[in-house]
């Protein structure tokens, strides 16, 4: 799952629907476990294609704790209360869409880099 995380959210969705019966709360840890594989798989992308290069870890913390940083300031300002609960699941949504593009993107560089080796 780690290679096609996609295949993770319909996967994930059937199943807990097949459960609970709920499509919302389905749909919802469709995206959590998803987002989980996403993370991992732009980790061992960036990793497989700049071996060299500072790990991509470093990367994901510096984007979860700016993130979170930059929402607690929004909310601070226009609401004067901070709720540190909301600010996490906003950016752990964002970061679905964020890391699905950077997957792409990696998944792309990695073809095209292993072609112009051969």
């Amino acid at each position: 799952m780690t290679a096609f995380p996609f295949l993770a959210f319909p996967l994930a969705y059937f199943l807990l629907y097949l459960w609970k019966r709920d499509r919302r709360l389905a749909g919802r840890w469709a995206i959590n476990i998803t987002n989980f594989l996403l993370i991992r798989a732009v980790a061992v992308a960036y990793s497989v294609i700049w071996p060299d290069a500072v790990s991509a870890w470093w990367w994901i913390t510096g984007f979860f704790l700016a993130a979170i940083s930059l929402i607690g300031w929004i909310q601070v300002r226009w609401k004067g209360k901070l709720s540190l609960l909301k600010a996490s699941f906003s950016v752990w949504r964002l970061s679905f869409l964020l890391f699905g593009l950077v997957y792409v993107v990696l998944y792309t560089t990695g073809i095209v880099k292993t072609m112009g080796n051969v």
